[in-house]
């Protein structure tokens, strides 16, 4: 009989990762080998494969609640046979007793790479297991952030929607604030998007961040979700400063969650003319804001969408403004677009048609030939069929 070759924790985990999830026991059986060789660095190589992704160490809880799937974790922890790795995958044993013993065990040698199987305990539901773990990570964040803060804020945050979690977030924020400042610019660069997120809100909170380093995440950062929180706490604090520079700045960047906060700072200032120029934006947040400046300094949005509409290639954010602010009757203005040259122009108009009610059957029904897929989509749209495109 030929056996196959054993995975190595790479190969495993690609294959739990493709199975979603399904094939986690080869991945504990890779990992169960791996400790055994006793090999530190391979150790050290397999902790960091698995805590990089915060949701794997979660799954991994799951399979191993069933005694069955870890026969023989228990005999080998209360022996000589558990090595860091085993210790870890045996915190997440089906029997309480066991878990116990696996958090005492990592808690009396603990390593940055094994909190992640701490912090999941934090959530047990046998309360010797759960008060454990706790006092335990507890210590850890408040003794040496520098070391523990950034694995814990990883893990612990996609673990905050589980019962029992809410502790656990409470005592990362309570650690958080007191860190240094280096400990927390370590955790603005992580990959997992929730803990820069999380970083920049302890630091806002205890206000030691700088409004030009506000200003470059809001610019420069490439996760959304911080840019518009940057781009806001800017924003506000440059309105209270009376930093029109900052706001123009922050206006003239390309992102437009962060392009509205300073408008908005803008127009609270009084500087309507600015914002009024921005009629046309690719942002309809910004068209808006454009349109409630226009009125307030006299001009007729309406009419000028109406006027710059005609031209010879009007802008997308014209378009989308004459079919947010017009009348029915002002489709007609958009007929000649329709068999405009650049294909994203009689989109955008056959898509404005629709908005104003005012679409001519007739002349867009061809439409659904055009060359351009994005025409199309537009055209079935508008005409009410289901797109197949």
């Amino acid at each position: 009989m030929i056996f196959g070759r054993s995975k190595t924790v790479a190969e495993a985990l690609q294959e739990t990762l493709e199975s979603r999830g399904q094939r986690v026991g080869v991945l504990i059986d890779a990992l169960m080998r791996v400790d055994s060789s006793g090999d530190a660095s391979e150790i050290k190589a397999a902790f960091e494969t698995i805590t990089e992704t915060p949701a794997l160490v979660a799954t991994l809880d799951v399979y191993c609640r069933s005694q069955r799937a870890l026969a023989d974790v228990d005999l080998r922890l209360t022996g000589r046979g558990a090595g860091p790795l085993t210790t870890a995958i045996a915190a997440s044993h089906g029997n309480g007793r066991v878990r116990e013993v696996a958090v005492t065990k990592m808690l009396a040698s603990p390593r940055a790479e094994m909190l992640p199987f701490l912090l999941v305990r934090m959530t047990d539901w046998a309360s010797p297991v759960r008060d454990a773990a706790r006092m335990g990570v507890v210590r850890l964040l408040h003794d040496k952030p520098s070391t523990y803060l950034r694995p814990a804020a990883e893990t612990m945050l996609h673990l905050r929607r589980r019962r029992r979690g809410g502790f656990g977030v409470q005592q990362l924020y309570a650690a958080a604030h007191d860190a240094p400042v280096a400990v927390l610019e370590q955790l603005m660069c992580s990959a997992t998007s929730a803990v820069p997120r999380f970083a920049f809100e302890v630091r806002t909170r205890r206000g030691d961040l700088k409004l030009d380093e506000m200003v470059r995440l809001a610019v420069t950062n490439s996760d959304k979700g911080l840019r518009a929180r940057a781009g806001e706490a800017a924003a506000r604090e440059a309105v209270w400063t009376g930093r029109v520079d900052v706001l123009r700045k922050l206006a003239a960047c390309r992102h437009g969650e962060v392009r509205i906060s300073a408008l908005t700072g803008l127009a609270r200032l009084g500087h309507w003319n600015e914002i009024a120029g921005l009629l046309d934006d690719r942002s309809s947040l910004i068209r808006a804001l454009a349109r409630d400046a226009a009125r307030r300094t006299g001009v007729d949005a309406v009419d000028w969408y109406r006027s710059a509409v005609s031209a010879a290639s009007p802008s997308l954010g014209t378009i989308a403004g004459l079919a947010e602010s017009g009348r029915q009757e002002d489709g007609q203005l958009l007929h000649p677009l329709l068999s405009h040259p650049a294909a994203r122009v009689r989109a955008q108009a056959v898509g404005a048609l629709r908005i104003l009610n005012a679409v001519p059957v007739d002349s867009v029904r061809p439409m659904v030939e055009d060359p351009s897929r994005r025409v199309v989509r537009a055209v079935l749209k508008a005409l009410g069929t289901p797109a197949q495109v």
